[in-house]
């Protein structure tokens, strides 16, 4: 039997009668396209959430982490950009290594070498000089954060990436939390500002439970629409940072939004037109996230 046969019948029938909660309300099972996805995206999707890891997998994890680290610079960042830096250090953390890692360590150490803005002399907000950095990031939407001002898209991205790798402790990390719960608000800037801080907030021990969160969580409800989305708000990036969230006013937004998502999904399984694979990403960890896979 053909690969792309096999693939079609595990998926038609872990989504057919397997699975349970929102994996029997999609219209098609989402295997059918992660299975097929060789990049750090499809591991991650295929390992911790659709429970169907290959031997091939392996393989791939190896690959992908040499290829990744080929391109690093000694300075241990990749081209001196912010945005590489943080999208490479992202893809590491999804084939699931450690702050251990040498390529990862050196990335991070490059991060922190860039923590040195104060912003309306709030300290501890991370910034690059590098001048390519601002059309670098407005032509590339990768990760979980959106192109939006810089300093509000380097900032919460380097405190997310330090979260990924078990770092929330980190004194630097934890000075920028507190200098945006001094001064944040959900209004404070665009709509990709706002989710970009939005998300690191929810998802850091420090800011978690903090009214300042509360209060963005609310906001998003206010903007959210009768047909589940978020009225100027990106739908994907919103519903997965919504879904990292535990109190009643992010589930409830997280509910309301559910046949959105059964809506959007695409014959392939996929999710998304221009941006498939981060879309499929958003929607099936944010679906996990929420305990719904």
């Amino acid at each position: 039997m053909p690969a792309e046969r096999i693939m079609k019948a595990v998926d038609d029938y872990r989504w057919g009668s397997d699975m349970k909660n929102m994996s029997a309300d999609l219209k098609f099972g989402p295997l059918r396209y992660a299975g097929n996805l060789s990049t750090p995206i499809g591991f991650y999707l295929r390992r911790e959430v659709l429970n169907s890891v290959g031997r091939a997998d392996r393989d791939l994890k190896k690959k992908l982490h040499k290829r990744i680290a080929s391109g690093q610079s000694n300075d241990g960042s990749w081209n001196q950009l912010f945005v590489n830096t943080s999208n490479n250090l992202w893809n590491l953390a999804l084939l699931g290594y450690s702050a251990k890692d040498k390529n990862v360590k050196k990335g991070l150490d490059w991060l922190i070498s860039n923590q040195k803005y104060d912003y309306r002399e709030y300290p501890g907000f991370f910034y690059s000089s590098n001048r390519k950095e601002s059309s670098t990031m407005r032509e590339t939407l990768y990760g979980e954060f959106g192109p939006g001002c810089t300093i509000f898209y380097t900032t919460p991205y380097a405190v997310h990436l330090f979260h990924m790798f078990g770092l929330d402790g980190n004194k630097q990390v934890q000075e920028a939390v507190d200098s945006y719960l001094q001064f944040w608000t959900p209004d404070w800037c665009g709509s990709w500002c706002t989710i970009n801080v939005l998300r690191m907030l929810i998802e850091h021990p420090k800011s978690a439970n903090t009214k300042r969160t509360k209060n963005g969580i609310k906001h998003m409800a206010e903007v959210q629409t009768k047909t589940g989305a978020w009225r100027g708000y990106p739908f994907y990036h919103t519903f997965h940072a919504l879904t990292r969230a535990t109190n009643t006013a992010a589930r409830k937004q997280i509910e309301n939004a559910l046949p959105a998502v059964i809506r959007r999904q695409n014959s392939d399984g996929s999710w998304g037109k221009k941006q498939k694979e981060l879309d499929t990403f958003l929607i099936l960890d944010g679906l996990k996230n929420a305990g719904l896979l």
